[in-house]
């Protein structure tokens, strides 16, 4: 499969194959879906949260340029305020009220980017991701507390380096404020303390997990976390964007946050900044044609890359 890939050139050309591997035998067919030679960077929806019931606490947009191997990451609030069905409502709704590919094709038009594919991961999925992989060594700020008997949930997480298996992965994805109300420079309540929590975790995550011995095992995870995923991807199109990512590292990563501003109306919501939005969109999250001819090379940070998890907002002091 590697040969067949590699030596059939961007426009199909297939003259070095042996007769039984041209295109139009059995062989030739079947790895036909699996040529990556020409391919658009992609932008995809992520989404996760409590899958029987279709919420979505966590969102996120993620482009990827195959060719590059650069990823850009931007968090939306989930009181980010939108209008569904002639009324007022949060951003997090979209997903409940019409699915995933309800949900992209909303988002696609409040961002004015070509949004083509949704992954909804599921509690349950998330923590075996993470046990799979290993789990994460993660260096908390904070002690963390915070107790509610109606979800039977308790996080109770201390400060300090410690391995996080997959509960305790998802306790700190999870964790906003304390029980008794009090806050601190990392948490007081609002979600965007908890974006750039998040945001820290998935860039020490990509760091430890994105190298050979991870990759050689996307097959194995695959399998064990495919069914459990709500996704419009198919197994071929995730392998078709598995190209380079031994290339990934955390310095190719930029974390954005959604531009904008919280306000308390007759709710609390989010109010999203058009213009600041739209220069991000066209800066990070345009959709265009790559061609891929060779392996890419370690591409070198940037003045961008090194400040990567700079969030852009109207307002300075939020964050």
């Amino acid at each position: 499969m590697l040969v067949y890939i590699n030596v059939t050139d961007v426009y199909g050309n297939q003259e070095n194959l042996n007769n039984s591997e041209k295109s139009g035998s059995l062989i030739g067919d079947l790895l036909d879906p699996f040529k990556v030679t020409r391919m658009k960077s992609v932008n995809v929806f992520i989404c996760g949260g409590d899958q029987a019931a279709n919420l979505t606490d966590t969102m996120m947009v993620i482009n990827y340029n195959p060719k590059t191997a650069q990823i850009n990451v931007l968090s939306i609030p989930r009181d980010t305020q939108i209008r569904l069905n002639n009324r007022n409502a949060k951003i997090n709704e979209l997903y409940q009220n019409g699915g995933g590919e309800f949900a992209v094709q909303r988002l696609s038009e409040i961002l004015q980017t070509d949004i083509e594919y949704y992954v909804h991961v599921g509690l349950p999925a998330f923590r075996e991701i993470i046990d799979i992989l290993g789990g994460v060594v993660y260096d908390v700020p904070v002690d963390m507390y915070y107790r509610d008997p109606l979800q039977n949930l308790t996080i109770n997480i201390q400060a300090g380096k410690q391995h996080f298996d997959g509960k305790k992965a998802e306790e700190f994805m999870r964790f906003r404020q304390y029980s008794d109300g009090r806050a601190n420079e990392y948490y007081d309540g609002s979600d965007l303390k908890r974006i750039k929590a998040q945001q820290n975790f998935v860039k020490e995550l990509i760091k430890q997990k994105a190298n050979l011995y991870y990759i050689t095992r996307i097959n194995e995870i695959l399998d064990v976390v495919f069914n459990r995923l709500e996704t419009n991807l198919s197994v071929s199109e995730v392998l078709k964007l598995s190209m380079n990512l031994d290339k990934i590292n955390a310095e190719n990563i930029n974390f954005f946050t959604l531009p904008g501003r919280p306000v308390q109306q007759e709710l609390s919501y989010y109010i999203i900044d058009k213009i600041e939005t739209m220069k991000l969109i066209d800066d990070y999250f345009v959709v265009e044609t790559v061609e891929i001819k060779e392996p890419v090379e370690s591409v070198e940070p940037t003045e961008d890359s090194e400040d990567s998890d700079r969030e852009l907002s109207l307002n300075k002091g939020v964050n």
